[in-house]
């Protein structure tokens, strides 16, 4: 997210507190995933649906994003098996296969993980000339993913990767040329050039690094240059592993090491609190400060490792490759902010290459945690829970997720909470749980979350006060001590009951629109005024035939509440606090309201919050009442969707400026004469 993770450390207290925590998670997802079959090459498959988006949009609708599109279908998969069967005549089909194979290896759209089978589709494009499909078949071949060791066969890897790459290092980079200069149209030639595959590069650059005898000899300077040009095509295990060659990652040789040492030192002390996970052992970068340094024996005169500028590359690159979702990119540059860094001087002090950051380590740390194989099966059972009709399970599980922190978990678990699936509890305590799981999402960015929050506190959600009498009788009845309702409500009950007080607390100048939606509680509201106006005459007889101090002994105590009139100052001393309390609640909540459309508008350019930030300046709810900063509120909604809804709210509240001026004009003309 592009919120400060400063601002969400929750019961973790400090970020010094916090990262201890995702630290500790972030190296157990990274060993589970290495040692497991995935060799940390594939990341688990993330479930990132997002309820209350597919509730707004509908569940097959064609505004959904990817992230929310509904699970493939067996018979659709069906369907891509038979297309990609080598017995297909007179071949298989490979966009079939190749489209079999990503769910199965990446397993999308509710497609279960199945490296085997992944394997099996991407050979079959691999065999059949498909130069990604094979490309990725060859990989897999490398790290051994999805096979057994005798089944491993990087004879057949190389012979992948050469028909994704004719012509070399050589021929790839004059195609990469050739494009660049076809996209800038300084290529008169109409036919579309076909570039080597990125898959295909960055294996070429592995097997360089590793060598493989009788086949590949082992080159760092070549893998180097495959590596750079994998980089440029964008792939972020190319770009992972260019970084890592900068760190020093399987080019560093013994007379690297302190001349002291004849065995490389380990990248830990015994008797540490934490030892370093599996992971640390990978690779040649000493994250080290001065002291330690020294402990080590390192000195001016005997290191040759990564430089300061190897340093910044790294960085540059690692974040680059984390940006397109590397998990191991992501943990690294969590190992390098959380120490920092330190090479030594031949003349001078130590110089830090890597300045440690707590906020950029807990970032990159709470990202690897929530990658992890737990938090994803949590998050994909609880889907399809939902589908199934189990709001509860769905929600259980959702619970569970969140409460690690998981960003998915607290929007979808709040989502429910809201629909009013309370798990026995009160009304009250549902919607408590459920803002709070907004504001946990919202602290961590999540522009729906912001959204949400400050929807509960500009319509008045916050409330204590009940919007129907139907709702005030039930709260304040029989078997409640307190005043308040005490057993769960009817699930259709708390949603309507929901929906009844959003537009109750229409704040602003338009309470009238409810009386257009809802147009029968104008007779509701016309009773209540015949009832007024009946008991104000009745007042008013009464008091001229009798002494004014008989007549509020007679009044009964149900006439008393319902002619006070805090315009008027009929009101009670009480009473008058009551109505000052309300007041000053609303608003309160309408500058908490005004808080978090501020971090939605600032951090996402959002044109709802922004429309809302206009309108509440215009106005002055919770906020100053400044009319060009309305306008400039409402110009940056017109620059995103709400064009229509800005260009209306600019000819309003033009219509609006000059009426306060005249107002204004008015009093100082009274005032004057």
């Amino acid at each position: 997210s592009s919120s400060s993770p400063t601002s969400h450390y929750g019961v973790l207290g400090t970020c010094t507190t916090a990262m201890a925590y995702y630290e500790a998670a972030a190296h157990g997802v990274m060993d589970e995933l290495e040692r497991g079959p995935t060799k940390g090459k594939v990341n688990p498959p993330m479930e990132e649906h997002r309820l209350a988006e597919i509730y707004t949009h509908g569940g097959a609708s064609v505004a959904l994003d990817s992230h929310n599109k509904p699970d493939e279908l067996e018979e659709a998969l069906q369907y891509y098996r038979m297309l990609a069967s080598r017995n297909r005549s007179p071949e298989p089909d490979l966009v079939a296969a190749f489209t079999i194979a990503n769910f199965y290896y990446h397993g999308y759209r509710g497609v279960k993980q199945d490296l085997r089978l992944a394997l099996k589709y991407y050979e079959i494009c691999g065999d059949y000339n498909h130069w990604e499909g094979g490309g990725q078949a060859g990989l897999m071949h490398v790290w051994g993913i999805g096979m057994t060791p005798d089944e491993r066969d990087l004879g057949k890897a190389y012979t992948y990767f050469s028909r994704g790459t004719p012509g070399g290092i050589e021929a790839c980079a004059e195609r990469f040329r050739r494009r660049k200069r076809q996209n800038n149209k300084k290529d008169g030639n109409t036919e579309e050039v076909t570039v080597c595959d990125r898959h295909c590069i960055n294996g070429m650059g592995l097997l360089h690094l590793l060598g493989v005898e009788g086949l590949v000899d082992r080159n760092v300077n070549m893998a180097r240059r495959w590596f750079e040009m994998g980089k440029d095509f964008g792939d972020p295990e190319s770009i992972y592993n260019y970084a890592m060659l900068r760190l020093g990652w399987m080019v560093a040789e013994l007379k690297d090491l302190p001349k002291e040492s004849p065995v490389r030192p380990p990248l830990f002390v015994e008797g540490q609190q934490r030892p370093k996970s599996q992971y640390d052992q990978n690779y040649m970068a000493y994250r080290s400060d001065t002291s330690e340094s020294t402990s080590r024996g390192f000195d001016a005169s005997s290191y040759t490792g990564p430089s300061s500028s190897d340093h910044n590359v790294a960085i540059q690159e690692l974040t680059r490759a984390a940006s397109k979702g590397h998990l191991q990119a992501k943990h690294k540059l969590g190992m390098l902010y959380a120490a920092g860094s330190v090479i030594p001087k031949k003349n001078g002090r130590p110089s830090k290459a890597v300045v440690a950051s707590c906020a950029s380590a807990l970032r990159y740390f709470k990202a690897v945690a929530d990658s992890g194989h737990t938090v994803s099966r949590r998050n994909r059972a609880a889907w399809k829970q939902y589908n199934a009709g189990d709001h509860l399970s769905a929600l259980r599980n959702y619970l569970a997720s969140a409460e690690t922190g998981n960003e998915i978990g607290q929007i979808n678990a709040a989502f429910l909470l809201e629909q009013g699936n309370c798990m026995g509890m009160t009304r009250k305590d549902c919607t408590y749980a459920s803002i709070r799981l907004w504001r946990a999402a919202a602290r961590q960015g999540n522009l729906e979350a912001c959204l949400r929050v400050g929807d509960f506190y500009y319509y008045g959600r916050m409330k204590v006060d009940p919007p129907t009498p139907s709702v005030a009788k039930k709260e304040s009845g029989a078997g409640s001590e307190d005043g308040e309702m005490s057993t769960v409500y009817d699930r259709e009950e708390y949603l309507a009951s929901l929906e009844a007080k959003a537009f109750y607390f229409i704040p602003g100048p338009y309470r009238w629109t409810r009386y257009v939606l809802y147009p029968e509680e104008l007779f509701d509201v016309l009773r209540k005024w015949l009832y007024r106006t009946f008991q104000n005459l009745r007042q008013y007889v009464s008091a001229r035939l009798s002494d004014a101090s008989d007549i509020y002994d007679d009044v009964d105590e149900e006439s008393t509440e319902d002619t006070c009139d805090a315009v008027e100052g009929t009101c009670s001393a009480e009473e008058d606090d009551t109505i000052h309390s309300a007041n000053k609640e609303e608003d309160e909540h309408m500058a908490i309201a005004a808080q978090y459309y501020r971090k939605a508008a600032e951090e996402h350019k959002s044109a709802r919050a922004n429309f809302n930030l206009g309108f509440m300046h215009e106005w002055g709810l919770g906020l100053t009442q400044d009319f060009p900063l309305a306008k400039r509120h409402y110009d940056l909604a017109g620059e995103g969707d709400g064009g229509m809804a800005a260009a209306i709210a600019l000819w309003a509240m033009n219509l609006h400026q000059k009426a306060v001026k005249f107002g204004m004009m008015w009093e100082e003309y009274g005032e004057g004469s």
